[in-house]
């Protein structure tokens, strides 16, 4: 529905996924309403605390550390710091004071979650409207290939904040990685998927669009590295954060967040706001929204489970799917030093994954 003008709206389709993320968030509210009252009102008189209170950042493990061991800070005035900006152990409920002593850090609080949804959020969103605007211009499994350079960014923003430890042996499964998507790259500049024999139904895209398409694909990649990190900087083990709730939060701030891009993206002629044309266009939009939220949340769990960069390259699993999606959906095909680049991608992420080990 992008590549041939049908409905090319990417912020629409990139809103609605992200609003999507509100459905788990219903059955919680329903839930806590009905029959846990009293926890509801606590996360509400949570909310107005802090809307009048003191600023509390989102602690991550270094934090948790600092606190249950207090001579590890070399400045007292780090110490008041700290104290100002977060309750001190004391003031915590008795089971997050045993998680201290005991050296866990403890679940994250309502306002954390939320502090968290929003800057989940943000990266979130402008990563999947590259990825959904990149397919105007190039194909879905060049895209696809493209957006799997996250491994790349992924390895250097986690050995920047110290959630991946550099090695050999993930340095040559980043290359080989590489190595591949320059292979793909180079077919598809050259135009020589673009012609009668292997484009298919695919519509006919000149090289600058192409260009266009994968440059966008790339930008993704390094904001999906950067949100990938971050997730496992602040949360570092799925026991401490509710997911449900939050990529509950996540849905609810997309909603309320970026709804006035609609109107900056109409006025200013780049996407003139329309509903889809009929029920077929509809159902693809939705049924892309609930596969988004349901592989997003599995995607989340499985950052907190082994790692980033794991996690990152294993998405390259997706790129034969997509090929071998793109020969029955479009009946476009692919020559085979397509598949020999597809195939590089995929050695690199059993190199990466070996090594986790």
């Amino acid at each position: 529905i992008f590549a041939d003008d049908t409905y090319s709206k990417p912020y629409f389709v990139t809103y609605v996924n992200s609003t999507f993320f509100i459905i788990p968030l219903i059955p919680i509210l329903i839930h806590k309403a009905y029959k846990q009252p009293e926890e509801l009102k606590s996360w509400r008189d949570e909310l107005r605390s802090r809307a009048v209170g003191r600023y509390m950042p989102v602690r991550d493990e270094e934090d948790v550390e600092e606190e249950v061991n207090p001579r590890a800070s070399s400045e007292s005035v780090e110490d008041d710091t700290r104290i100002h900006r977060r309750p001190s152990v004391r003031s915590r409920t008795e089971s997050q004071q045993i998680d201290l002593q005991e050296g866990s850090a403890p679940p994250l609080t309502l306002y954390e979650t939320m502090r968290l949804s929003f800057e989940f959020c943000i990266l979130w969103s402008l990563a999947n409207y590259f990825v959904s605007a990149c397919l105007q211009y190039t194909t879905v499994a060049s895209s696809t290939i493209l957006t799997s350079t996250s491994s790349v960014f992924t390895l250097v923003f986690g050995v920047m904040f110290k959630v991946e430890i550099f090695t050999f042996r993930k340095t040559l499964g980043i290359m080989a990685s590489l190595a591949g998507i320059i292979l793909i790259s180079s077919i598809d500049l050259s135009g020589r998927n673009n012609d009668e024999d292997h484009r298919g139904d695919f519509p006919e895209k000149s090289s600058q669009e192409i260009a266009v398409g994968n440059t966008m694909a790339l930008i993704s990649a390094v904001i999906y590295g950067m949100y990938a990190v971050l997730m496992k900087k602040r949360i570092a083990d799925e026991s401490r954060i509710n997911m449900p709730l939050f990529f509950g939060f996540v849905g609810a701030i997309n909603f309320f967040l970026f709804w006035p891009g609609f109107l900056v993206l109409h006025f200013t002629g780049i996407e003139p706001f329309e509903l889809p044309p009929d029920s077929r266009v509809m159902t693809i939009i939705l049924c892309n929204s609930l596969a988004s939220l349901i592989s997003d949340i599995t995607w989340a769990y499985a950052v907190l489970l082994t790692s980033p960069l794991v996690t990152t390259v294993g998405l390259s699993l997706t790129i034969p799917c997509s090929l071998i999606g793109q020969m029955f959906i479009n009946n476009q095909t692919v020559g085979v030093w397509y598949w020999i680049g597809a195939l590089l991608v995929l050695i690199s992420f059993i190199f990466v994954s070996q090594e986790d080990k």
